[in-house]
């Protein structure tokens, strides 16, 4: 028993020190573009109803930790929210509970939270809600809460309904907007020790995705992150200034290694270009996100790489976001 204290001890002190290393977090830009705003200030929250099961109300004593799901569609195809649920460093699902899902048409001048609906977690924590048809939502972005009844915990989501072409651009997240790939796993580790550590942002990455943002290209942030970090990824680009977009986690149990994550973006470019995504430039840092961009047919002219893979295959590299925004810029 004492060796195993030891191990652990041993382990927290290593990523105490790990943490202590990395820098701080750095000061964002405001932008005038589209921001992560999830309207609290207007939301009128009901009365919480309390859970059904008396276990899930001991689970709701730990931070919850809630994911919508974005997607993009397109007029006359289907609308089905999804979201998962739980609670704890662990990821604890909560289980046969109500939630009620409210909409906010941010495309319009005099939009209000609107009630559409209710479901209710099944087994491992997840809802899926299809819009009846006579509500389905309008051409434009919408936000979407999914309030958990019990507590009035929640989470929020972004639905973009297109009905034409939208210029886009993608970015992948963990080594691309971060500055190395593993600061999403520091993150993670610290959480376990009731830390609060925020992964480094490559300078001015921010910058780079507000230019586009202000120009009205529809920003996707796309991660081979597992669906569970989906509300950590979307508070991070909330945090650090970057503008609003859609968010798009794997959703499937396991992680993503090699070929796999590159045939998983690939998928995921073709599924939103058919909804009406054109698809301009898009960023990334791995050779998998190389042969993800290239396979789905951008050209190396569209297809941006920063750190040791920047340039190869024909890409054009950067070397900092600070000197690629002042080239953006003199375009």
């Amino acid at each position: 028993m004492k060796t195993k204290w030891v191990r652990w001890s041993t382990i927290m002190l290593i990523i105490s020190f790990v943490v202590g290393m990395m820098g701080n977090v750095p000061l964002v830009d405001a932008s005038s573009g589209p921001t992560f705003d999830f309207k609290e200030s207007e939301f009128d929250a009901p009365s919480k109803k309390g859970f059904k099961y008396w276990y899930n109300e001991l689970l709701s004593n730990h931070t919850p930790h809630h994911n919508g799901y974005d997607f993009i569609t397109e007029e006359g195809q289907s609308q089905v929210i999804k979201g998962k649920f739980q609670y704890g460093d662990f990821r604890k699902d909560l289980e046969r509970e109500w939630v009620s899902i409210y909409t906010y048409a941010l495309s319009d001048s005099d939009a209000s939270w609107q009630k559409i609906g209710r479901a209710k977690t099944n087994l491992d924590g997840r809802i899926r809600f299809e819009i009846p048809e006579n509500q389905q939502l309008n051409t434009g972005v919408h936000l979407v809460k999914l309030w958990v009844e019990g507590d009035g915990t929640s989470a929020n989501m972004y639905v973009y309904n297109l009905a034409e072409e939208a210029k886009t651009v993608v970015f992948d997240i963990d080594g691309t907007l971060t500055t190395d790939d593993f600061e999403n796993v520091r993150s993670y580790l610290e959480e376990l020790c009731d830390g609060d550590y925020v992964p480094k942002m490559h300078k001015d990455a921010n910058r780079v995705a507000q230019y586009y943002a202000e120009r009205g290209y529809t920003i996707v942030y796309l991660t081979a992150r597992p669906y569970w970090l989906a509300h950590k990824s979307q508070q991070w680009l909330k945090d650090l200034g970057f503008p609003r977009g859609v968010i798009h986690t794997y959703d499937d149990r396991g992680l993503l290694v090699g070929d796999k994550t590159a045939d998983y973006k690939e998928a995921y470019l073709h599924e939103i270009a058919a909804h009406g995504a054109n698809i301009h430039y898009a960023y990334g840092n791995a050779t998998t996100d190389i042969k993800a961009y290239r396979d789905f047919g951008l050209a190396g002219e569209q297809t941006y790489i920063i750190g040791p893979n920047a340039g190869d295959r024909g890409t054009t590299p950067i070397q900092s976001y600070t000197e690629h925004l002042k080239d953006l810029n003199e375009e």
